[in-house]
């Protein structure tokens, strides 16, 4: 598990964010459902193309936080620029979500009874198009390069 922290990318990364197109479904619908407070703790344990995040954290303070997980070096490459005015408020962590309870205990720590506290957790299990759109991404029958369907 790899913290990512938002940063001045290199011209490979942003070449690489910049490709990553995604357009986010039922982003007003699922952050409603959070009930986001602005000084509360979220998480986002699917960033994908930062659509979801974005929202989340543009409702935060200074005192709010979201933490958002992804495996993919694409997704986090794209959400550093897409996230740059929320900087503050943010971390982005380069994890699988079955990571999740090691995440929180790290980012966020425990209670008194051992527990951690968030106000709200975002898991979207839909597909992220740019991994069927661009054929070197291993997930597209469209192209030629061969089937791996690796994140990493």
């Amino acid at each position: 598990m790899d913290k990512y922290y938002l940063k001045i990318m290199n011209e490979k990364q942003w070449r690489a964010a910049a490709l990553f197109h995604h357009i986010t479904v039922l982003k007003q619908e699922a952050t409603e459902g959070l009930r986001i407070k602005p000084d509360g703790i979220y998480v986002d344990c699917t960033l994908g193309g930062a659509g979801h995040s974005s929202l989340i954290a543009s409702q935060l303070s200074s005192n709010g936080r979201l933490i958002a997980l992804d495996q993919d070096d694409w997704a986090l490459n794209n959400a550093r620029e897409v996230m740059k005015p929320y900087v503050d408020r943010i971390t982005l962590v380069k994890t699988n979500f079955r990571d999740l309870e090691e995440v929180l205990r790290s980012e966020v720590g425990v209670d008194e009874n051992g527990q951690t506290q968030v106000d709200g957790i975002l898991f979207d299990m839909g597909v992220s198009s740019p991994h069927f759109d661009e054929g070197e991404r291993g997930f597209s029958y469209n192209h030629e390069p061969p089937l791996d369907m690796w994140m990493d």
